[in-house]
């Protein structure tokens, strides 16, 4: 059985973390299983997935049941970020 990759996914601008596991990609879509809904985001909320070496900015699209879709419009590798930082301190 594949390794599940555990995300961490907070709404924009302010929210708190929440926890998804990463189904799969889909294009630009990311779906993601949301084991906990209370609470959950509405469709066209704007996220930030915490993806590892990763960051992802999206919207969420329509979903069904524990299993959510993100469109995603921005992708920033951690590393090169680091590297643009420190050349800004």
């Amino acid at each position: 059985m594949p390794e599940r990759t555990v995300i961490k996914l907070r709404r924009l601008p302010d929210g708190d973390y929440r926890e998804g596991v990463e189904i799969g990609w889909k294009g630009r879509v990311l779906e993601v299983d949301l084991p906990s809904q209370e609470g959950g985001f509405p469709p066209g909320t704007p996220l930030e997935i915490d993806c590892g070496s990763m960051l992802y900015l999206g919207e969420l699209q329509q979903g069904s049941g524990s299993t959510a879709r993100i469109l995603v419009e921005y992708s920033v590798d951690r590393a090169k970020l680091d590297s643009i930082q420190d050349a800004w301190e």
